[in-house]
């Protein structure tokens, strides 16, 4: 678990700074410094700033325990998210926390490596640590950490997807639909036999959606996802490349393949490299993320946009309201998009395609 800062301190700025300092410096009322940190949902957001602004280069801390009594919060939120090492997560935990830095809370971070239990441990241990709220990655996890939430009254808040049910609040993205219009765009370019790369659906909702989007745009057009044509892998480059070493070796091989992420799609796009397969020509590959990486490699990849910054600042909008004890939306949704780069081509025979 990782508390994560708003802002570096002035290092030239004294040592001990007071409530009257913090005001003067930032030309507001002590009244108004007292309320920006122990209610900040009461101080408009230019004000707050300021204030925070103020207290960051004076260096001043205030009383954590007086606030807490005061207000009966401890101003930290929880997250708990798969990974770090995918800019995906990093970008959305960077914009997160500087949302909520906005509304003077502080974010604490939980990984749990897409592992159920290892996420209702860290589940209970910021619980334990006394956050205001927690922030959780997919709905789909234990029961057992649902039921921790519901015996602690624990506002909680799920992101990177949507759901529908009136128990939980969502900020998220519609898996099945950006890989269904990813899909419609393969079989557009005449690709019928298409591959899929990606985690195991049983142990991830997204996954789990992003396989049916597939499905269902194959529907579409009388065609159908045959079981061995899905590779379940994890998260790693070697992943995408052994799960394109499998569906290779089928008979007939696709001719295009959707990965669930962009580590899996460059993993893949290095084997079939490797194995001296032109990509796009006899091989089309497509990622989901939008990773930098994906605009750097050669050919650039294919993938789905997600907009994971946005889906932060969102996030921390809707717990603003959650944490103020004010109506929040069930669902909020950010949008995907399709960016067509240099890994997908017209089918090997179809009209203005390769051999």
């Amino acid at each position: 678990m990782t508390e994560i800062s708003a802002k570096p301190t002035d290092s030239r700025r004294p040592l001990h700074s007071g409530i009257r300092d913090v005001a003067r410096e930032a030309g507001v009322s002590i009244a108004t410094v007292s309320r920006a940190f122990n209610k900040p949902e009461f101080v408009n957001a230019e004000t707050r700033e300021k204030v925070f602004d103020a207290a960051q280069r004076l260096r001043y801390i205030p009383d954590g325990a007086a606030r807490s009594l005061s207000s009966q919060k401890s101003f930290r939120v929880g997250a708990v998210i798969p990974t770090m090492n995918d800019s995906i997560f990093a970008r959305f935990i960077e914009s997160l926390q500087r949302r909520l830095g906005d509304i003077g809370y502080a974010l604490l971070v939980g990984i749990d490596r897409f592992d159920s239990e290892l996420e209702l441990k860290e589940v209970r241990s910021l619980i334990e640590s006394g956050v205001d709220a927690l922030v959780l990655c997919g709905a789909q996890r234990a029961e057992e950490t649902y039921e921790l939430l519901r015996s602690r009254r624990l506002p909680y808040l799920i992101t990177h997807v949507q759901t529908s049910g009136a128990e939980q609040i969502s900020v998220g993205y519609d898996n099945l639909t950006g890989a269904a219009r990813a899909t419609d765009y393969l079989l557009d370019l005449g690709h019928r036999v298409i591959g899929v790369i990606d985690y195991p659906p049983t142990r991830n909702d997204r996954a789990a959606l992003r396989r049916a989007g597939v499905e269902q745009a194959l529907a579409g057009r009388g065609l159908e996802l045959p079981p061995e044509r899905c590779v379940d892998r994890t998260f790693s480059i070697e992943d995408g490349r052994v799960g394109l070493r499998m569906l290779l070796a089928q008979d007939p091989a696709p001719t295009a393949v959707f990965c669930g992420n962009d580590i899996l799609a460059v993993g893949a796009l290095f084997e079939a490299q490797a194995q001296g397969i032109v990509v796009p020509e006899r091989l089309s590959i497509i990622g989901y993320d939008d990773m930098e990486l994906a605009g750097q490699v050669t050919p650039p990849l294919t993938t789905v946009h997600v907009p994971t910054g946005e889906m932060g600042a969102r996030a921390a909008e809707v717990l603003s309201l959650m944490l103020a004890g004010k109506p929040a939306p069930s669902a909020t949704r950010v949008d995907t998009n399709l960016i067509i780069r240099g890994t997908t081509g017209p089918a090997p025979g179809h009209p203005a395609g390769g051999r």
